[in-house]
C-alpha cells in the first residue's frame, strides 16, 4: 500500500514570494555577519543578546542552505555574489565561458535552492 501524502509535499517548494525573501536574506548576509562579529566582543544587555543569537542562527541557516546547493558552479556563484559580496559583473566574468543570461539563470536557481532549504528549516 502506497503512502498517501495528500496535499503535503515531502520537500515543499518555495513560492515566488519566499524566493524573493531568500534573496533579501542573502543580500543582507554580509551586513548581518559584520554585526555579529562586532557585537560578539561587546558587553551586551539581555535584549542585545537575544538579537545577537537570532542573527547567529540566521547566518548559520543561510550558510547551511548555501552548502546544500548540489551544483558546485551554482554554489560558487551564490558564494561569490552574496557571501563574498562580489558584484554581478565579477561573477559573470568568473564564469566567462557561460553566457551572462545563463549565469543569471543559475544564480536564480541557487537563490531558489536556498529558499527551498530555508523553507525546510521553517523560515
Amino acid at each position: 500500500m502506497a503512502d498517501n501524502l495528500g496535499q503535503d509535499e515531502l520537500f515543499p517548494s518555495a513560492t515566488p514570494q519566499e524566493v524573493l525573501h531568500a534573496k533579501s536574506l542573502l543580500t543582507r548576509y554580509r551586513r548581518c555577519k559584520a554585526i555579529v562579529q562586532e557585537m560578539s566582543g561587546m558587553d551586551l544587555d539581555y535584549k542585545q543578546q537575544i538579537t545577537l543569537k537570532k542573527y547567529e542562527t540566521l547566518i548559520q541557516d543561510i550558510e547551511s542552505a548555501v552548502r546544500l546547493i548540489l551544483d558546485p558552479d551554482i554554489r560558487k556563484m551564490i558564494e561569490l555574489r552574496y557571501m563574498k559580496g562580489e558584484r554581478h559583473k565579477v561573477v559573470v566574468l568568473r564564469f566567462g565561458l557561460m553566457h551572462p543570461s545563463t549565469v543569471d539563470r543559475k544564480i536564480y536557481e541557487g537563490i531558489a535552492s536556498v529558499a527551498n532549504s530555508l523553507k525546510l528549516f521553517k523560515y
